[in-house]
């Protein structure tokens, strides 16, 4: 017993998700995949079913395998980003070169 006299609540099986209420957009944790009803604005909805979680070595075959179709296109487009980065990149450090490294020829006085 609590210190109002009453029971805690019974712990619950199903995950509680953390949603918006559609009325007032408080925030709640409702039982997923059911009827929930907001304590502030007293709206009723229902609350979506809980996300099945993917194992994680199965996620990470799907990964490697969209990668693996990337199609000609946009291998192209990669590749194309991918020179335009470098050439930048090269310029930058021959412009930063030539300023930290760039001598100056003294001028002989007649």
């Amino acid at each position: 017993m609590t210190a109002l006299g009453t029971a805690p609540p019974p712990p619950r099986d199903e995950p509680l998700l953390a949603i918006a209420c559609p009325g007032c957009h408080a925030a709640l944790a409702a039982p997923a995949g059911g009827p929930a009803r907001c304590p502030l604005c007293l709206s009723g909805f229902m609350v979506p079913a809980a996300p099945r979680p993917r194992p994680a070595a199965a996620a990470e075959a799907k990964d490697e395998a969209e990668i693996r179709r990337l199609s000609r296109e946009e291998r192209a487009v990669r590749r194309g980003r991918r020179n335009m980065v470098m050439l930048f990149s090269g310029v930058f450090v021959l412009m930063a070169l030539v300023l930290i490294l760039g001598t100056r020829r003294a001028r002989r006085r007649r």
